[in-house]
């Protein structure tokens, strides 16, 4: 369990990341890790959570004192997923020891209101976000059965920046994109910035998408409500006329 540079997609939301949950159980239909830990484990189940000693991360977080990059909590779990209890708090305190710069992306922000006294120890080398989706229970019931509603991520998001912490959304995967708008719409007001992506090879779903049409009219939102922005790589290959600037193609532009 160390602290590692992400590959691939990955790396667009992060320079460093870190990964002490095995599993999650959040149930999500879209997630890439059950499919990739499968061609390895046949009989891997990503529901059943575990955690990796949380006293090895120690050695990990000293070798990487005084890197400056920002480490993301993180990709193959949830860092507040239900199963969670003190876990991040404790890998939280020893990133802060080590004067850490840290991104957190979890589906359940308001549960790590129980932490927020730690994310101002912090200051400005910590930043909180989530991953939406939807803009209605049912369907993220349907996708996300064990996530919190979509109104209950936004109401998170908006605690912390009422209570002067920095937040983040991630708009990947955008499974409709006329959703994804309105919760873009609906957090423009206090976000301090979005990722934003859309749907990768999934069912051939994503192939009806018209993707230029969500770009162009994502960055309209995020324009006129001064939104900062990042536009992923792959959403970026369908841009055909709308304005986008070098630094909002930087995949490290918003980092800590």
């Amino acid at each position: 369990m160390n602290i590692y540079e992400p590959k691939g997609r990955a790396r667009e939301y992060s320079p460093l990341a870190l990964n002490y949950f095995k599993g999650c159980d959040n149930g999500c239909r879209y997630c890439y890790v059950p499919p990739m830990m499968k061609r390895f484990r046949k009989d891997y189940d990503h529901s059943s959570v575990s955690v990796s000693d949380i006293n090895k991360i120690e050695s990990t977080a000293r070798k990487f004192e005084g890197c400056g990059n920002q480490i993301l909590l993180s990709f193959t779990g949830d860092p507040y997923c239900n199963f969670e209890t003190d876990e991040t708090e404790r890998v939280l305190e020893i990133l802060n020891r080590y004067n850490h710069k840290v991104a957190i992306l979890t589906k359940n922000p308001g549960k790590a209101k129980k932490d927020i006294e730690l994310f101002k120890r912090f200051g400005d080398r910590f930043n909180i976000g989530s991953t939406v989706t939807f803009d209605n229970v049912a369907d993220s019931q349907e996708w996300e059965p064990r996530a919190v509603t979509p109104e209950q991520r936004i109401e998170a998001l908006r605690y912390f920046a009422e209570n002067g912490i920095k937040t983040w959304a991630s708009f990947e995967p955008v499974i409709d994109p006329e959703q994804s708008l309105n919760v873009l719409e609906k957090i423009s007001g206090f976000i301090d910035h979005v990722k934003i992506g859309k749907l990768n090879n999934y069912k051939g779903l994503d192939k009806r998408i018209n993707w230029t049409d969500f770009l162009e009219k994502a960055v309209e939102v995020c324009r006129k409500n001064n939104v900062k922005f990042y536009i992923k790589e792959d959403l970026a290959k369908f841009n055909k006329s709308t304005e986008i600037f070098k630094h909002e193609l930087d995949q490290d532009h918003l980092g800590l």
